[in-house]
């Protein structure tokens, strides 16, 4: 199986990404826009792309669900 990961981008690469790399771009108020479940090595080319034409782009490793940023907290016992 691939390593599939998300690529954070700014809002203002998305017309990039989508229009002259044919990537598929999701927005989210809490994630940001991002391509999401990409193989590793199409995302650092993608990303190389980006950089080349001036946006900040980064590779984010995909977290197992109910464990990202607004996973409720365990409490200790």
């Amino acid at each position: 199986m691939s390593d599939l990961v998300d690529v954070a981008i700014p809002a203002n690469a998305q017309a990039a990404a989508e229009a002259l790399l044919g990537l598929k771009v999701s927005r989210s108020v809490v994630s940001g826009v991002r391509i999401r479940q990409i193989e590793r090595e199409d995302a650092e080319l993608a990303i190389e792309f980006l950089r080349d034409w001036g946006f900040t782009a980064r590779i984010v490793e995909n977290t197992p669900h109910g464990e990202g940023p607004m996973a409720p907290l365990k409490r200790a016992a």
